[in-house]
């Protein structure tokens, strides 16, 4: 019989497709419930099930596995993930930044009031949702220089000793797929970089890392410029799993299980780029078509979608010329195929 995992999470499509081709009994509480989910949970329930979620995974014997937005939500359960307690020292980006002034880790400054070219941040949330340019305090955020440079993660496995397993591009803001403002859209595994910066980057993800007793799939979120500048830690699964899976031709649910009971985790190399891009609706969208086994897309949609939603993301892989144009052509297919 498949050990059953219950996933708790604003989207979790990705973790449940790496959890189901792992081995697993997958089911989920969810606020997005695509198409696409539906293949690989034995039953999905709609976010408004929260409140019976420690019932659900009683009734079923299924461990909780804590994904996006809900890295904090207290459970009276067998976790497959950081404790809740944990994970609020590291989502409360205040404390978060505070911890990483005492450690020396570099970061953004904090402000108190604005200075030059800067961005107020919700204290708490992720995916980019909120951030701004600003010129004056706002209760609920805080304010941080704004540093240019190169938004990229590090995807790590944090067992018995912590191992990074692949540097991203993050795509912020990508006006290809509409997303505005700094709206995360998408990664690009591996990232375009040399040695010597990877290695750097790298290094401080690991030091960062240790500063919190973490277990699991775990990923930080930098601004590489002079040097790497860390901006956020997300003690969970990161939208950069299909991009990594994709590239490395692992399973990252199987490793973060190895990792989370103390096993040792080898490094393997990317073996391609591979790309996850997040189209947002230009307009309101009303889906009808199902697009369901189709490789190049996931998270697939159906019903109404208002103008900025996120609607579906778009997968591909080959050489780095060759994933951009991909992600071009599939964009165009989606739309033509949602038209028809």
């Amino acid at each position: 019989m498949s050990e059953k995992v219950l996933l708790i999470g604003t989207n979790v499509r990705n973790v449940a497709g790496s959890a189901r081709k792992a081995g697993y009994e997958v089911y989920a509480i969810t606020k997005y419930a695509d198409r696409d989910l539906f293949l690989y949970c034995r039953k999905v329930y709609g976010i408004n099930a929260i409140e019976r979620a420690e019932e659900i995974a009683q009734k079923i014997n299924a461990k909780v596995l804590l994904c996006s937005n809900f890295e904090t939500f207290e459970i009276n359960a067998e976790l497959l993930c950081n404790e809740p307690k944990l994970a609020k020292k590291v989502v409360d980006k205040l404390e978060f930044y505070r911890t990483l002034e005492k450690a020396g880790i570099p970061h953004p400054r904090v402000l108190k009031k604005p200075e030059g070219k800067t961005i107020a941040k919700p204290r708490f949330g992720g995916g980019g949702e909120g951030i701004r340019f600003a010129e004056r305090e706002e209760e609920g955020f805080i304010l941080q220089e704004f540093i240019e440079g190169i938004p990229c993660s590090v995807s790590l496995l944090a067992s018995k000793e912590i191992v990074p397993i692949a540097c991203n591009y993050v795509f912020s803001g990508w006006k290809e797929m509409n997303a505005t403002g700094f709206r995360y859209s998408g990664n690009l595994t591996p990232l375009r970089i040399d040695e010597e910066k990877r290695r750097e980057l790298e290094k401080t993800a690991v030091e960062t890392a240790e500063l919190f007793d973490l277990r699991g799939s775990i990923g930080i979120d930098f601004i590489l410029a002079d040097k790497p500048y860390v901006l956020e830690l997300n003690p969970r699964f990161q939208g950069s799993l299909d991009s990594v899976e994709w590239s490395l031709d692992i399973n990252l649910f199987s490793l973060h299980v190895k990792a989370f009971e103390g096993g040792k985790i080898e490094r393997v190399k990317p073996k391609r780029f591979a790309i996850r891009a997040i189209y947002f609706a230009d307009r309101d969208l009303e889906i009808k078509r199902d697009l369901s086994g189709n490789p190049f897309f996931a998270d697939i949609p159906f019903g109404f979608y208002p103008n900025g939603e996120p609607v579906v993301s778009i997968l591909a892989s080959g050489s780095y010329d060759e994933v951009f144009r991909k992600v071009k052509e599939r964009k165009e297919l989606f739309l033509k195929l949602i038209s028809e």
